[in-house]
């Protein structure tokens, strides 16, 4: 088989891998927020936390007893022998304000959950972007290479037609061969690449690993204008209140008991009815263990603010380290599409018509191409380069990727 019928048909396989449609950002994006299996989960974790709200306003349940006093052993299952009946509910009464902190503390929880799933949404819509764009960036290197390869195949038969005439040795046809098969081995092995971001990409939208997908878009080039506080941030001082009114609680509840009232009814058989009340208070002020959780509180309210000034400064460096990474991207890219690429294409053009007129050698017109396809690699690489800067910045200031809904 001829190493032109081989780049043929890895031409044809990555076609009809591609496909006829376009799968853009948006769409991409949509599909992963629906199917992810990741994001239902922190959806679910944060519904599984709201749902707890109430209860944490709620008052503890009561209790119900039963006692039989008394019970002759030798009549153990005989009610009529009972000396007393003794029925009783019991209920633990929260002491003030306890209610109304332990909600103020869910209610801080379970927002910061909803931060942290929008935050996990953030981290998704970053992900499809770079595989998306990973993806496009393997497409568009099997094009470029093979494009080459066809380039060389004209070289090599234009060597081959001088050797005939003389005027090439056979060094110069091993040398146009070995380009060719260089590039066979770059497409290889962009193919496998091809594969590997394919199950990435299915992956992140939820769908089997070998599931084909529609040729990848173009990635992103405008740099967002605007920002939103970045979910991550939010979910910090959030947890930062949960843990002053979780101090608050169990300072209060080292002072002020709760209390545990109870009633009973008490029947005697051959005797008057009767019943009884109760109340049983705790003793805080001599509970280490109250102590003990109420300094525990105290320090887990110096490590939640800690943790929201590093989570602050962590969001700054990141907007700033993304934003100088996609400005630099930008700028490299424009120098490479202005400068680089169209010299490298009329350096070849000249090479070759050079090499026709007899007036370059083989070397130079080799070293041409080469330098072309590098120029058309960095471009490409470079587009990867800014659209993942962008995806990175759109996460770092907290805007979702869709627009018109927020994350």
């Amino acid at each position: 088989m001829s190493f032109s019928a081989v780049v043929g048909g890895l031409a044809l396989v990555v076609s009809a891998q591609a496909g006829p449609e376009v799968m853009d950002l948006r769409s991409a994006i949509h599909e992963a927020l629906q199917h992810n299996p990741e994001l239902a989960q922190a959806r679910a974790g944060s519904d599984a936390e709201r749902a707890g709200v109430a209860g944490a306003r709620a008052w503890p349940e009561p209790s119900l007893s039963y006692q039989a006093w008394q019970q002759p052993l030798a009549k153990p299952f005989d009610p009529s022998a009972t000396n007393m009946h003794m029925l009783g509910i019991r209920q633990m009464v929260p002491f003030p304000g306890q209610l109304q902190r332990a909600g103020r503390a869910a209610e801080a929880g379970a927002a910061a959950r909803e931060a942290d799933y929008r935050a996990a949404r953030l981290r998704l819509e970053a992900q499809v972007a770079h595989a998306l764009t990973e993806s496009w960036r393997s497409q568009r290197e099997l094009e470029f290479h093979e494009r080459h390869a066809a380039l060389g195949n004209e070289v090599l038969a234009a060597v081959r037609a001088r050797y005939v005439a003389g005027q090439a040795r056979q060094a110069d046809i091993l040398r146009a061969e070995t380009e060719l098969y260089r590039l066979h081995s770059s497409i290889g092995g962009l193919q496998e690449e091809l594969r590997g971001t394919t199950a990435l990409l299915n992956a992140l939208l939820g769908r089997p690993p070998d599931a084909p997908l529609p040729r990848a878009a173009e990635p992103e080039a405008e740099l967002p204008s605007v920002s939103a506080e970045r979910p991550e941030v939010g979910a910090a001082k959030l947890r930062a209140e949960q843990a002053q009114e979780t101090a608050a609680l169990t300072a209060r509840a080292r002072l002020v008991p709760e209390a545990m009232v109870g009633f009973d009814y008490m029947l005697m058989p051959g005797m008057p009815d009767a019943y009884s009340l109760m109340v049983q208070v705790p003793l805080p002020w001599v509970s280490g263990k109250r102590a003990s959780e109420a300094e525990q509180a105290l320090h887990r309210v110096e490590e939640a603010r800690f943790a929201q000034a590093s989570t602050e400064n962590a969001a700054r460096y990141e907007v700033a380290e993304t934003r100088a990474r996609a400005a630099a991207a930008r700028a490299r890219l424009q120098v490479i599409e202005e400068r680089l690429l169209p010299s490298a294409e009329r350096t070849l053009e000249a090479t070759r018509a050079a090499y026709v007129a007899g007036r370059a050698d083989l070397v130079a017109l080799l070293d041409a191409e080469n330098a072309l396809l590098d120029a058309r690699l960095t471009q490409v690489r470079q587009r990867v380069a800014l659209g993942e800067a962008i995806a990175d910045l759109r996460r770092a200031l907290g805007l979702s990727l869709i627009l018109e809904e927020k994350p």
